[in-house]
């Protein structure tokens, strides 16, 4: 991962998803692998795109992810 995308010291990495999913992993330990910075969303926000927008702006987050459905790709 940290090959593809380069996160470091100076980046904010949101995690969104629920801890039980397993994708929150990434989400989870790829920060501190790499000295960025964590920030939590409220529970239930990742079914909110308007309270993650804030969430984003507030926290000025540099890496998040989403997939495409949510980010508005196929399927939607």
């Amino acid at each position: 991962m940290q090959d593809a995308y380069r996160i470091g010291p100076g980046d904010v990495v949101l995690q969104k998803t629920p801890y039980t999913f397993d994708v929150s992993v990434r989400e989870l330990l790829w920060p501190f692998l790499t000295g960025a910075t964590l920030v939590t969303a409220p529970p239930q926000a990742h079914r909110d795109p308007q309270e993650m927008v804030e969430v984003i702006a507030r926290e000025s987050v540099t890496t998040a992810g989403f997939s495409g459905t949510v980010a508005g790709g196929p399927g939607r």
